[in-house]
């Protein structure tokens, strides 16, 4: 089941991965929700949210109700054609000897007719389309599962975005005190002072963006498990944990487990029960009469009994049987095309994974701690009047922006890793220990 896998790669993984180095953002619990409604305070994790929308999605519900029908129509496939009663009366109402019921010949018989292969392959191949249903089933929940998590990194995202936002108010907050006392010492104008409170309004209106987006985001999640109002607080774990190294031939190998090719199989397997049911009714079906007859010119009772064989080749149903052996075919090729089309996809998002990787490696090892570093010196330099405001907003900017393009970069490989684990549905936790 798709539970079982998801328990196993997607779930297990990838909560491991983002619960590690939370970042502590109970500040945010006060700046999204309704002003008048309570503002939930739990904290949600990835293993929850996953879990809570394979349980309660609303599109997964119908598949229910769908296997019902189905486990239902097998049922009524097995249920066997009814004996028919009859009642002849003969040699009654005549000319001659036969105008009166003294000649009359009374026959009340049964019949059966004969279809136990038939309704076994009547069973078989309603049970095949059951296995369609659940492979469907199956495909739904790993699209659940992948899109829950996609909107939990989302949350995420713009969770970390918040602080980052916060952080540059707090920075801009800082910067206006500085260039306050450096006005009243009279080392820099009072422009500055001006230009320093309208950045520190920017910064503050870019941080109420996030707050919304963020809001935004929370309701799309919570939308995953039919809750119209987002029931939890902040969310557990953090985008700046690396994503693991992937070996790319063996993720296009294992593409053969995605779900979306054994719907293929699965139809193939309804087809070749309906070529046996077509068969089996092409075949002779037997039928049984019995019964007693009762001789009014004598006064006598006697047994009837007889058996009827339909006539005609074996072979009506050939062309039934050519329809359905090409559907077979057309899954087989349509199944090929499928295996060629994500394993190429496998492809592409692994060198974007891998891509993603680097520029997020770059940016923490050498960007931003140089920029950090131009930024203090920046800094001191204004104290000391050897820079303008300028290059201090500038400097400042940089590092934001380099700290928002890591995040990005962080954001970008994990929506690939889950992407991955959807078409190849293994661990990438198991296959970097491969690789090492």
């Amino acid at each position: 089941m798709i539970r079982t896998f998801i328990g196993q790669t997607l779930l297990r993984d990838r909560y491991r991965l983002l619960r590690t180095g939370a970042v502590a953002l109970s500040l945010l619990a006060s700046a999204i929700g309704w002003a008048q409604e309570p503002i939930p305070t739990s904290r949600l994790t990835f293993e929850q949210a996953v879990l809570k929308s394979l349980q309660s999605h609303p599109q997964l519900a119908g598949y229910n109700y769908q296997l019902e029908a189905a486990t239902a129509r097998a049922a009524q496939a097995g249920i066997r054609p009814r004996p028919e009663l009859g009642l002849v009366v003969e040699d009654v109402a005549g000319t001659g000897d036969f105008n009166n019921i003294e000649s009359a010949q009374t026959t009340l018989g049964i019949t059966w007719l004969l279809q136990g292969e038939l309704i076994d392959k009547r069973i078989e191949a309603a049970r095949s389309k059951t296995g369609v249903i659940e492979i469907q089933r199956q495909i739904l929940e790993l699209e659940v599962a992948a899109d829950t998590a996609r909107y939990f990194l989302q949350a995420m995202a713009q969770q970390e975005r918040m602080v980052l936002a916060h952080s540059a108010v707090e920075q801009a907050r800082d910067a206006l005190v500085d260039i306050r006392r450096q006005v009243a010492a009279g080392k820099v104008p009072q422009a500055d002072a001006s230009r320093a409170e309208a950045e520190l309004e920017r910064r503050a209106l870019a941080a109420e963006d996030v707050e919304h987006e963020l809001d935004i985001a929370k309701y799309r999640l919570a939308a995953q498990w039919g809750e119209r109002t987002p029931g939890f607080g902040a969310l557990e774990g953090s985008l700046v944990t690396p994503v693991p190294a992937i070996d790319i031939p063996q993720l296009r190998a294992e593409v053969a487990g995605n779900p979306n090719l054994a719907i293929f199989l699965s139809r193939e397997r309804v087809a070749e029960a309906e070529i046996a049911l077509a068969r089996a009714e092409a075949g002779i079906q037997w039928r049984i009469d019995a019964g007693i007859r009762r001789l009014e010119s004598t006064d006598d009772y006697s047994l009837v009994a007889g058996i009827a064989i339909p006539l005609g080749s074996r072979e009506r149903n050939r062309d039934r049987v050519a329809a359905l052996m090409a559907e077979q075919n057309r899954y087989r090729a349509e199944m090929n095309a499928k295996v060629i089309e994500l394993e190429t996809r496998v492809y592409m998002l692994a060198q974007q994974l891998q891509h993603s990787r680097h520029v997020a490696e770059a940016l923490s090892l050498k960007i931003i701690p140089s920029l950090e570093l131009a930024h203090s010196d920046t800094r001191t330099a204004y104290r000391q009047g050897k820079y303008s405001y300028y290059e201090l907003v500038a400097a400042q900017q940089d590092l934001i922006e380099a700290r928002l393009s890591f995040l990005e970069a962080q954001y970008r490989a994990h929506l690939y890793l889950i992407e991955i684990e959807k078409l190849t549905g293994l661990s990438l936790m198991q296959l970097s220990e491969n690789v090492k």
